[in-house]
């Protein structure tokens, strides 16, 4: 009986050398915020909203307000770092684009553009020929309810015809959506 106890008592003396440490405090850290999520295929609409400078050229383009074009864009996406590329619809002109994306919002620089998206042998007022050669174009989005709207802004400099030495710029503002 005696050696019944014995074990018992040193059963119930283990027992009592537990863990007494608390209990580890749940979590509270919450993921960093994900930015939006482009990579794919999308639709784009640019509505032209105004044309400013153009040296000889100014004014000439002013008809061209209200007009619209549809693009592709083609993204691939890095966490936020953004490469797309664009495709006018209506003449295939292809142009390159990097960026980077956050959680409501994107932002794209013109890395390069084919020749085509150049335009050639305009007209001035006073009989002059200039060419249009693309020098930026910055494109910036915002979603919000779900839609994907914001504006684009390309510059091109002004040269006489065949040449390549900028006499002025000329600005082309557009409000755009996109759509997957």
């Amino acid at each position: 009986m005696k050696r019944l106890l014995l074990l018992v008592l040193l059963g119930l003396s283990l027992a009592a050398c537990g863990d007494d440490s608390p209990a580890p405090a749940p979590s509270t850290t919450t993921p960093p915020p994900q930015p939006l999520q482009l990579a794919g295929i999308w639709t784009m609409t640019e509505t032209r909203t105004s044309v400013t400078g153009g040296e000889c050229l100014e004014g000439t383009m002013n008809a061209t307000v209200g007009s619209t074009v549809t693009d592709t864009l083609t993204f691939t996406q890095n966490s936020a770092s953004l490469t797309a590329v664009s495709t006018a619809q209506a003449n295939g002109v292809s142009c390159n684009w990097t960026g980077t994306a956050d959680t409501d919002r994107f932002v794209l620089n013109l890395s390069f553009c084919q020749n085509n998206a150049n335009q050639f042998g305009l007209r001035c007022a006073n009989g002059q020929v200039r060419d249009l050669r693309i020098a930026s174009s910055l494109l910036s989005i915002v979603r919000s309810n779900g839609s994907y709207t914001g504006t684009k802004v390309d510059t091109y400099n002004v040269v006489p015809g065949g040449g390549f030495t900028q006499v002025g710029t000329m600005t082309f503002n557009a409000n755009v959506s996109m759509t997957k």
